[in-house]
């Protein structure tokens, strides 16, 4: 019966390629090539939030916040995120990482209404680098990501259990406009030594760091 593939950005393109066809129920995205893509290989294809679940899912870096009552139709629901839970819930996860000195890494939890909190199933933390930028960072966590998707995606179609381990507590959250008042304004009060380390950090490829 396969599993729902919930994909966006490059990361979901690479786990749509990834996949076996037969292993993918539907795939749910709001991405138009993505959805050109899955459409494609022949796969049933949902935009939005009307689509009815299969008994598992899978969610790589989908765009969208899912409604309770969405999340809670599923038998299971996992979300593979950028960032060490619990550090680096919300937002831009491997900046904030590089940016405030916390662990950086791939995380595979339960996807409850909670943004990033549920249940760990597995984590890879990937080693912060002296001379490592957002771009270089960013590369070795999407590598993580794709060790984490190779090694579940598998056992989510199996409809096997799971590991699930409730998060510590402490960590870290950011949202999307704390990140955008740091790169627009916030670095104007920043020392030339913070201001350095604040550009090595939104350094990535083809990204115009700071709002100068």
């Amino acid at each position: 019966m396969g599993a729902d593939l919930l994909i966006g950005g490059t990361l979901g393109g690479w786990a749509l390629e990834r996949a076996e066809a037969a292993d993918v129920a539907q795939v749910v995205t709001d991405d138009p090539q993505l959805a050109a893509a899955a459409a494609e290989r022949g796969l049933p294809v949902r935009t939005g939030h009307s689509h009815a679940p299969s008994a598992r899912g899978l969610s790589v870096h989908y765009q969208k916040i899912l409604p309770a009552s969405l999340i809670d139709a599923y038998e299971g629901l996992w979300n593979l995120h950028p960032g060490l839970l619990p550090h680096g819930r919300g937002m831009y996860p491997v900046f904030w990482a590089l940016w405030e000195g916390t662990p950086a890494g791939a995380t595979l939890h339960e996807l409850v209404e909670e943004l990033d909190a549920g249940p760990v199933t597995a984590a890879i933390e990937v080693p912060v680098r002296p001379d490592d930028t957002g771009g270089s960072l960013h590369a070795r966590v999407q590598d993580a990501e794709k060790a984490l998707f190779d090694e579940f995606w598998p056992r989510i179609v199996a409809g096997g259990p799971l590991p699930a381990a409730p998060q510590p507590p402490g960590g870290s959250s950011h949202t999307r406009a704390e990140f955008l008042a740091l790169k627009e304004d916030g670095w104007r009060e920043l020392p030339a030594d913070r201001l350095a380390h604040l550009e090595r950090c939104l350094a990535f490829p083809g990204y115009a760091g700071l709002a100068r």
